[in-house]
């Protein structure tokens, strides 16, 4: 049996305890960053093993700086971008179909590359 956490703050959503965390975005949706693929992630971005970058993460999703559409999937996923440091940028790419939208991935990057191809649009 699994276990669940609640937490208060984010509307007593039931959290297993498999997830690095769930937030509420900016448009009132529940994402939510797993275990899982945490663990897939993190051998090629180190950076998803400092608390303040996880922390950024999630300040990322809640109050973004910008969202763009994706490259890749302009329709499902989206990139929200919020400063990091004075020369990066957090980058979290999120999965947003569905009742609940979950992180693809995220990492440190010193552009905003969606900003470079004129056929994706800034949403945000």
């Amino acid at each position: 049996m699994r276990m669940l956490k609640i937490y208060p703050r984010y509307n007593n959503i039931l959290m297993p305890e498999e997830n690095i965390f769930s937030v509420i975005d900016y448009r009132n949706k529940v994402v939510i960053f797993t275990k899982k693929k945490w663990q897939e992630k993190q051998s090629d971005h180190p950076e998803l093993h400092k608390k303040t970058f996880i922390n950024c993460l999630k300040k990322a999703i809640e109050e973004p700086e910008e969202v763009w559409q994706d490259y890749q999937d302009k329709k499902n996923k989206r990139c929200y971008y919020r400063k990091y440091s004075s020369s990066s940028y957090a980058k979290v790419v999120i999965w947003i179909s569905g009742k609940s939208c979950s992180v693809v991935t995220a990492y440190e990057i010193n552009e905003i590359k969606e900003s470079k191809y004129p056929n994706l649009r800034k949403i945000f």
